[in-house]
This record gives C-alpha cells, sequence and structure tokens, in this order.
C-alpha cells in the first residue's frame, strides 16, 4: 500500500514536471522607454563649455597664485594636485572635468535630465567659487 502511494505520487510529480516544461517559458519583458532626448543639446553643449571654461580660469588663477611666495591651497581636495605642479595638476582638472561630463551624460541617458544639468551647474559653481577666492 505504501509502495502505491508513492508510485502514485512520483507519477504526479513527472506528469507536472512534464507538463510545466512542455509548455513555453513565459519570459517577461521590460519596455524600454523611448530615449529620443538627444545629450548634445545647446543646453548641454553651453553647460559643458562654461564647466570647461571655469576649470581652466580657476586652474590658471590658481597656478598663477602657486608662483607666489607663502601660497597656500585651502580646498583639502585640490591641494595635493595643486602643489605638485602645473601638469600634474592639468591632468587632475582634466580627469575631473571629464568624469563629470560622463556622469551627466550618463544621467542623462537614464531619464535624470535635470538632475544632469544640476551636475554641470555644481562644477560651474565650484569653479567659480575658487575663481573668487583666487582673484582676491
Amino acid at each position: 500500500m505504501k509502495i502505491l502511494g508513492l508510485v502514485a505520487v512520483l507519477t504526479m510529480c513527472v506528469l507536472t514536471g512534464a507538463a510545466e516544461e512542455s509548455a513555453p517559458a513565459s519570459i517577461v519583458e521590460i519596455p524600454q522607454t523611448q530615449n529620443n532626448s538627444r545629450y548634445w543639446t545647446k543646453t548641454n553643449t553651453a553647460l559643458v563649455v562654461s564647466d570647461a571654461l571655469a576649470k581652466s580660469v580657476d586652474m590658471m588663477f590658481t597656478m598663477r597664485n602657486a608662483g607666489k611666495p607663502n601660497f597656500q591651497e585651502h580646498d583639502p581636495l585640490a591641494r595635493p594636485f595643486v602643489t605638485h605642479g602645473r601638469a600634474i595638476a592639468g591632468v587632475a582638472q582634466g580627469f575631473l572635468f571629464a568624469g563629470e561630463v560622463f556622469a551627466s551624460y550618463e544621467l542623462h541617458k537614464h531619464g535624470h535630465r535635470k538632475l544632469a544639468k544640476v551636475l554641470l551647474l555644481l562644477g560651474i559653481g565650484g569653479n567659480t567659487a575658487g575663481i573668487a577666492t583666487s582673484v582676491r
């Protein structure tokens, strides 16, 4: 009797498994949003150019001040790069700029268009503050 029950349970499992295997697998496709919005619009291009300009002018004033006696870089993130010469400072500034543009592009690509612009605006604002402190 126990064997007959065991055979019945195994048969039902096999039949259930066979029925599941023969049924087509249901694949849930996640619909992709239409991303027709280009990144290089006039606004984004102007923001990227402004960010590059702000970084260049900030670097120019910082390097000019670095040649003066008793120069101190007050930005702790920039200090290691600025105090080791123009080449290292320029490369670091270039990597920072490329990182900001890449992050902005990725945010835009994933639908965060306003945040992509805000990131560039923060870069412009930070460098503009650096220009203001370097000129003083």
